[in-house]
């Protein structure tokens, strides 16, 4: 399963190069951590979220700040889009989640940074912490980087509200590859 997941990623990449963007299915990415890799999480306290602790329950107070998102594996001369979305906010309708945040023109240089606090990039939607409702149980929050196929130049359409945001929806047409890496933890009230 793990080589698979693997091979998925690296396709999606081996596509980008080519500029044929290749795109994961949103219900892919909903089965958990096995499709979502690569992509290191920390807080401005200094816990992090990566492949061993993923969907790693934690209290509200760890991610109240904007966390420093790292990519090992992005290419320095290419550009990035961050999500960070919640899938069980409610009314829970298919399809549609919370967004926590929406960043892009985010440069590779800057996901391989080890000495930054916050990721550099265009807040398209500025970074809105974990809130879940009393008695709503666990909520996921998963953050997903996408390769912008445009280098720079991506201008995303900015979602008129945070809550019933449908992913699908607002990746059709865009010129995105992947997710190429992601992950997730989750917290309760």
């Amino acid at each position: 399963m793990f080589f698979s997941v693997i091979s998925m990623i690296f396709l999606s990449a081996v596509n980008c190069v080519t500029q044929q963007c290749s795109m994961i299915d949103v219900k892919t990415l909903l089965e958990g951590c096995d499709h979502l890799i690569g992509l290191n999480i920390t807080s401005v306290g200094g816990t992090m979220v990566n492949d061993h602790n993923c969907d790693v329950l934690l209290p509200k107070q760890v991610f109240t700040d904007e966390p420093l998102f790292q990519y090992p594996l992005a290419d320095s001369k290419k550009f990035y889009s961050v999500l960070m979305i919640d899938p069980d906010a409610p009314p829970q309708i298919e399809g549609e989640f919370y967004l926590h945040m929406l960043k892009s023109n985010i440069p590779g240089l800057a996901l391989k940074s080890k000495e930054s606090s916050k990721t550099v990039g265009i807040d398209y939607r500025g970074y809105k912490p974990p809130t879940p409702p009393r008695g709503s149980g666990m909520h996921r929050y998963m953050s997903l980087l996408y390769e912008q196929a445009d280098g720079n130049n991506f201008l995303p359409n900015v979602p008129s509200s945070r809550g019933r945001f449908h992913l699908a929806n607002w990746l059709r047409g865009k010129n995105l590859c992947g997710p190429v890496a992601g992950s997730q933890f989750r917290v309760q009230f």
